[in-house]
């Protein structure tokens, strides 16, 4: 595992948030405030074979502050309802969550502006510009319809005042009333997880960073994004019932083991629990700022239920017989309790201001130790981690013998820095996801990785794929249909760590060009059907650190870019680049593609900007041109094969 030096690996970005021109006054929902639970009727839940949703009848409506521990924080912005789609069927409530930055903590103990770098958390702008994440989860197994009604007060006109993202999905959609959209959500095996857009609640995100004379005035030329200042998710999940093939494997049964059933409340005896699953039935549980729990190295499996709502985070004890780990079930796990780099060795508080890191000692929502030399898997399924503190998920140890397969995960909330998605270990696969993320979102380190299907809420901190950072051995990795719906990436200080696709420079000094491994190879890596909507600063970034072949980035589509080339910046452009080796100290670059006997180097095949296609013969590929690719030195011939 590499640790990443946050001072040289965070973005900070100045940015300033606009209301769009058709947005309206928020009709009585005040930011920053506790709203009255709503009047309506009790909530009808389903639980048939064909569709199930859950409530929390401890909802709160709170915008602005912690809530009570035995509160789940509930969306005063948008309700859900769904009903099967055929004729005359009842229409079931869906509770929606809602994650507010920080979870209304502020920054306790590091909130003096007077201590510069350690001051900022990499939620300012989330903060000032009053952003939320709503979200609501059913399961199914049939054609639904799903009702999503902004309850702001504001209205709309017509059903195309309302987007789905991904915008591929192109679900039906029926207005229904003034401020209700119908969504007619086909099944699939593999579920859908979208958002739901209302152009009353729409604004516009311009940089600040790059304005005439550094005076900090937004650059209207500089669109970082479009985005609801509210926005609202729906994870729509395959229903998975006894007799299904996958049932035994991601629900605990009696034969399975021991089976340990907290009591709702505090859950932090957790530690004691001697048994082999620990299972969160629907319910809120809680474990306060001070405690997260390491488990007994007889458990090797945590189930949430749908419905379970859990603030904590989970260490699984070094357990060199454990084969198989597991953290399944369609609950939730949220760290609103934990302050930003929650640090086991200071107290729970804040990483000490003299500590480069605390990669070693701060609270992960979910940590592993992988045993050396023993082959062990883990199973992620279903489970939504909200408002992690810091890295959602690490495993320590033998990173070759820990094999992942992740399905229908979900992540939101991720305002802090350093809230990456799931780093992927050798053989892993990861399916049929959505991860919001402020740092890297898919971490292609190893080999033998897959990962299919995700659907990318991207923050300003951190590429979306990045294989960077150091010298790696890498080999045969896919990563395919990734939708990255809404992105805030942008150089800050540098463009080594903002790209769609990228491998950063060296995590310990980020502008060394000497840090590259001539021993290592990076090779037979494929990144196809990968969409960008909205504008982003750049598309790609190599800076390879070890020999690099048969690189192959295919079907790479992006609406545009976010600002005017300006000359001479490199941050503005598509960047390829090799480093020289330092282990032998002869300056020796590491080696691209074709420089090799019978091997490519990297393949560009499919590359369009805002629809035109980038060629490589086409004059339109150069730095200064739409496709703003920069080639350095050499590389230029080891880039072939465009159309």
């Amino acid at each position: 595992m590499h640790v990443k030096n946050p001072r040289h690996h965070t973005i900070r970005r100045r940015l300033t948030a606009v209301i769009s021109a058709c947005a309206l006054a928020l009709g009585g929902v005040t930011v920053g405030a506790v709203t009255a639970p709503s009047a309506a009727a009790a909530p009808l839940i389903a639980d048939t074979p064909q569709l199930k949703t859950w409530w929390h009848d401890n909802g709160e409506r709170n915008t602005g502050t912690t809530i009570a521990n035995d509160k789940v924080r509930e969306s005063p912005f948008y309700e859900v309802k769904v009903a099967d789609a055929g004729p005359a069927y009842p229409w079931y409530d869906s509770f929606t969550y809602l994650s507010i930055p920080r979870g209304g903590k502020g920054k306790p103990g590091y909130s003096d502006p007077n201590l510069g770098y350690y001051h900022v958390d990499g939620a300012e702008f989330a903060s000032d510009a009053n952003l939320t994440m709503s979200w609501s989860t059913f399961l199914y197994s049939t054609d639904v319809w799903v009702d999503v009604t902004l309850t702001t007060g504001q209205t709309i006109s017509s059903k195309d005042q309302v987007t789905i993202r991904p915008r591929a999905l192109n679900f039906e959609k029926v207005q229904v009333g003034a401020s209700t959209i119908r969504i007619k959500v086909p099944y699939s095996p593999s579920g859908f997880r979208f958002s739901v857009e209302f152009d009353p609640q729409l604004y516009t995100v311009y940089d600040e960073s790059s304005a005439a004379g550094g005076n900090g005035s937004p650059d209207p030329t500089v669109i970082a994004n479009r985005e609801p200042r509210n926005s609202m998710l729906i994870f729509a999940e395959p229903m998975i019932t006894p007799g299904h093939t996958d049932y035994n494997r991601v629900v605990p049964q009696s034969w399975a083991g021991d089976i340990y059933y907290p009591a709702q409340g505090w859950a932090t005896n957790l530690h004691n629990v001697d048994a082999d699953i620990i299972y969160f039935a629907p319910g809120t549980y809680y474990m306060g700022s001070q405690y997260h729990v390491t488990l007994p190295p007889r458990v090797k499996w945590v189930y949430l239920a749908p419905g379970a709502y859990v603030k904590g985070a989970f260490t699984f004890s070094n357990n060199d017989n454990a084969g198989v780990y597991k953290v399944t079930g369609y609950g939730v796990i949220s760290g609103e309790q934990y302050v930003y780099e929650s640090d086991l060795a200071n107290g729970y508080q804040r990483r000490a201001q003299s500590s480069d890191n605390c990669h070693g000692s701060c609270v992960k929502m979910l940590q592993f130790s992988s045993a050396g030399g023993r082959q062990q898997y883990l199973d992620l399924h279903g489970v939504t981690i909200a408002e992690p503190p810091y890295h959602s998920f690490v495993v320590h140890g033998d990173e070759n013998t820990f094999e992942m397969r992740v399905e229908h995960f979900k992540q939101v909330g991720s305002w802090y820095w350093q809230t990456d998605g799931p780093e992927l270990y050798t053989g892993s696969r990861m399916t049929d996801s959505f991860v919001n993320a402020n740092d890297d979102v898919l971490k292609i380190y190893h080999s033998g990785v897959s990962i299919d299907n995700t659907v990318v809420w991207k923050f300003e901190n951190g590429p979306v794929i990045q294989w960077g950072w150091g010298p790696r051995n890498i080999d045969g990795v896919t990563v395919r249909g990734t939708q990255v719906i809404h992105n805030r990436m942008h150089p800050w200080n540098h463009q080594y760590n903002t790209c769609v696709v990228n491998s950063s420079s060296h995590w310990a000094d980020m502008g060394a060009t000497n840090t590259a491994d001539r021993s290592q190879t990076v090779k037979n890596i494929t990144i196809e059907d990968t969409v960008v909507e909205g504008p982003v600063n750049c598309a790609i970034s190599v800076y390879a650190q070890s020999n690099t072949e048969n690189i192959l980035i295919k079907n790479l589509s992006i609406d545009g870019w976010d600002r005017p080339v300006r000359s001479g910046s490199e941050a503005d452009r598509n960047q390829f680049s090799r480093f020289e080796a330092y282990t032998d100290g002869s300056g020796t670059p590491v080696t691209i593609g074709n420089e090799h006997t019978q091997s490519r180097g990297l393949k560009l095949n499919g590359y369009r900007v805002g629809g035109v296609s980038i060629e490589k013969w086409g004059g339109n590929w150069q730095a200064d041109q739409r496709g703003r690719l920069n080639f350095s030195g050499s590389l230029w011939e080891n880039w072939n094969s465009w159309s």
